[in-house]
């Protein structure tokens, strides 16, 4: 084990991007040794000592270098953890153990002046801009949704046509730029936050390290929601579960202005015939799904 331990402090971003069999081979240890250096630091086991040196490659700007090899880490990773255990079922409750981790954390490092403050910032700012790519973009999208819901002046940043920076041409001081973003970090993201900063714009910013380039300009409006799990390429449950806090907290903010406008929301979709279980859509409904007048 001193063996494993002082080859792991000498190659921390080997311990980033290669499997337990790769990093034992070149220890010159058996797999085993590994996992019980893991349970002689206390971690349940080798994938909570493997976090620990992620996180760390990344907070010392090494992101780049594990963004190489990382989806490909990750799936070998995943294939190693479901051929050791007993079947599908084993997999399943381990990765829904990881995946309530990964909420564990997210919860650590909330605070309740972050939450109030980002509340405030969503419910009334006069615009709100809500950004994200990849993996990270349903948390963006089901933050503008609900919003949208609640509030008007809520626009999501998609880059569909070829032009996310459209909108922000109108950005002015007072408006909000969300931004979700995890390691290695989108480009486009980081730039699209920082031309809204420069216009004046509030910063809030959820990512997956504490070293996200975004922080100076998010202040205490800086979330974390770890994405290392059992997932693939890596997991948004975090990212996900607060976007739905923060618009849940925003609503909560507005009162009966969101209530009376979700009310007059759902009645527009409900008359529209949208839902299979609401009822048969009118006549007057129907014909302005058609685009006719009643």
């Amino acid at each position: 084990m001193a063996e494993a331990a002082r080859y792991l402090l000498a190659h921390p971003q080997d311990v980033a991007v290669h499997s337990m069999r790769t990093l034992a081979r070149r220890a010159e240890v058996p797999p085993v040794t590994l996992v019980r250096l893991a349970q002689r630091l206390g971690l349940p086991g080798y994938n909570d000592l493997r976090q620990t040196f992620v996180e760390r490659v990344l907070r010392h700007g090494a992101a780049a270098q594990v963004a190489v090899t990382r989806n490909e880490q990750s799936a070998r990773a995943i294939a190693a953890a479901a051929q050791a255990g007993t079947g599908a079922l084993a997999f399943a409750e381990s990765f829904l153990a990881a995946e309530h981790d990964v909420l564990r954390r997210a919860f650590a490092g909330l605070t309740e002046a972050a939450l109030d403050q980002a509340a405030t910032v969503l419910a009334g700012a006069p615009r709100v801009f809500v950004a994200a790519r990849r993996t990270s973009f349903p948390a963006a999208f089901t933050l503008a949704y609900a919003l949208r819901k609640a509030r008007p002046g809520v626009v999501l940043l998609d880059d569909a046509g070829g032009a996310p920076e459209g909108p922000l041409e109108d950005a002015q001081a007072g408006d909000a730029f969300v931004a979700f973003t995890f390691a290695p970090f989108s480009r486009v993201t980081d730039t699209l936050a920082r031309r809204a900063a420069t216009a004046g714009g509030r910063l809030i910013v959820v990512t997956d390290i504490d070293a996200a380039p975004l922080r100076e300009l998010a202040g205490d409006l800086f979330f974390v929601a770890p994405t290392l799990s059992r997932a693939f390429p890596e997991s948004a449950l975090g990212a996900l579960t607060l976007a739905n806090l923060l618009a849940a907290l925003a609503v909560a903010k507005l009162g009966g202005e969101a209530q009376k406008r979700i009310r007059l929301n759902e009645r527009r979709l409900v008359d529209a015939g949208e839902y299979l279980l609401a009822g048969r859509p009118t006549r007057r409904s129907r014909a302005t799904v058609n685009g006719r007048r009643g």
